[in-house]
């Protein structure tokens, strides 16, 4: 009984992945999502690399890493701004 499921699953599954790129791109343009919106997740895409880059090369646990890592790429602005406030360890000046 799972088996016959499953196939009709995976199908509605998979043609729901093939249909969501035309339909996100529909709404983006409503949106106003055009250029704009390309260039500036272009942006933050390039200071969550960053961000990765520094967390991995950062003092931390293997867990601590891989945590920082995964809020990062879960919630892309706010990772970044919370790695920023709060996940840097910086050098005390004085």
């Amino acid at each position: 009984m799972a088996s016959s499921l499953s196939v009709p699953l995976s199908i509605i599954f998979v043609s729901f992945l093939y249909i969501l790129p035309f339909v996100a791109a529909d709404r983006a343009i409503e949106l106003g999502g055009g250029i704009g919106g390309g260039i500036a997740g272009l942006i933050i895409l390039i200071l969550d690399i960053i961000a990765i880059v520094d967390v991995l090369k950062s003092d931390r646990s293997i867990a601590g890493k891989l945590l920082w890592v995964l809020v990062i790429v879960l919630f892309p602005i706010g990772g970044l701004i919370l790695w920023c406030l709060c996940g840097r360890k910086t050098a005390n000046i004085v």
